[in-house]
Formats: structure tokens, C-alpha cells, sequence
């Protein structure tokens, strides 16, 4: 099996179980009474939104550097699927950046997104999402002598598998760590993985 394989085997399992794994955890504490009677690590209570801004390292299919990506992410909380699973129904942007000999490359996406929250605690809690939307992406080529430079622009479909790490800094931010699979159908297919990627959401 390979690593896309487990990652992806992996982030769909943390989906699946949020519901059932939300059933066993613990009470919350003082602190979750005075946040709307709701764990801080969920992020925004339900019939709310969050905001979130992530900066993480995306390696790129051979041949490409590594380089930053950065994320921009609104959630609206739709409901609890337990006393401490949260669905949120939202749209994540991206924007990434890579060289190569020769060139560069660049993508933007926006990608319409379902997220599973669930609390461990009222200060920790962890996620699972997944989306499919839309991306472009750029190529540059350098003059090179006889030959010309140029650059292609070109629309593509995009899936991502993201799951993280949430920890309530106040009962209004919240620190993010997450890894994120990037899957984009451009005459066949390319991955990009992004870790560690961290950010902070806004509720």
C-alpha cells in the first residue's frame, strides 16, 4: 500500500468514527460553561461561522520544489452530530508556489468543504475534512535561448483529505496543526501533500 494510499485510508477512518468516538469523551470543564455551554476546541457554536488562516510547507510531485501554501478557510457551523461532534459545511481557498529548473509554478483553488469536529476535551479537539472544488494552475518557462519562454494557465478539477489538531488558546482562537492531500486531475493526475501546516481560526 502506498503512502497516498494509508494517508487517505487514515483521514477517511477519523470521519467515519468522529460520531461514535464523540459518545466516550469526557464532560467538559468550567472553563467550556462560560463558552456558550460548548468546548472552545470546536470552534464556533452552532448557526456561527469561523474563520481560519493557515500557512503550511506543500511538496509537489517530482520535479518542483518545495514551497509555501497558504489557506483561508470559512466554516459555518450546521450542527452537532453528538454531545461533542460538530459538522461544519464551508469553503477553503489556497494559493501555492513552486520552482523548477528553468521555471516556476503556481496554483489557486477554492474548494467547497465538509469538516468534522469532534472535542477530546474543551481545550483539545480533532478534524477531519474533506472537499472537492476547483483550481488553476500556472506554468512559467524561461527563455532559453533559441527557444522562447511561455506559460500555460489551465483549469482543473481538486479533491482534498485534510485532518488536524485544534487547541483553544482563549475561548476564541484557536491554534491549528494540521497534513492535507491535495489530488488534481490535469492530463491524469497530480498529488501535493502539505505539512506541517499550521494556521489560527477565528470563532
Amino acid at each position: 500500500m502506498t503512502k497516498t494510499s494509508r494517508l487517505t485510508l487514515t483521514l477517511a477512518a477519523l470521519l467515519a468514527l468522529a460520531p461514535l468516538a464523540a459518545e466516550a469523551a469526557p464532560t467538559h470543564s468550567t472553563r467550556a460553561s462560560t463558552y456558550g455551554n460548548s468546548e472552545p476546541s470546536l470552534g464556533a457554536a452552532v448557526g456561527q461561522v469561523d474563520y481560519s488562516a493557515l500557512l503550511g510547507l506543500e511538496f509537489p510531485p517530482d520535479g518542483m520544489d518545495v514551497g509555501p501554501r497558504l489557506t483561508g478557510e470559512i466554516m459555518y457551523s450546521v450542527m452537532d452530530l453528538a454531545p461533542k461532534a460538530r459538522l461544519k459545511l464551508g469553503v477553503r481557498g489556497a494559493f501555492g508556489y513552486h520552482g523548477f529548473p528553468g521555471g516556476s509554478f503556481w496554483l489557486l483553488d477554492a474548494v467547497p468543504d465538509a469538516k468534522i469536529t469532534l472535542a477530546l476535551t474543551d481545550l483539545v479537539a480533532l478534524y477531519g475534512d474533506v472537499g472537492l472544488g476547483l483550481a488553476v494552475h500556472h506554468v512559467s518557462v524561461d527563455a532559453q535561448p533559441p527557444f522562447p519562454g511561455g506559460s500555460d494557465s489551465t483549469l482543473t478539477v481538486a479533491f482534498q483529505m485534510g485532518g488536524g489538531v485544534a487547541y483553544a488558546i482563549n475561548p476564541r482562537v484557536n491554534l491549528l496543526g494540521e497534513i492535507r492531500l491535495d489530488l488534481y486531475t490535469r492530463s491524469g493526475s497530480s498529488t501535493f501533500v502539505s505539512f506541517p501546516t499550521v494556521g489560527l481560526q477565528f470563532h
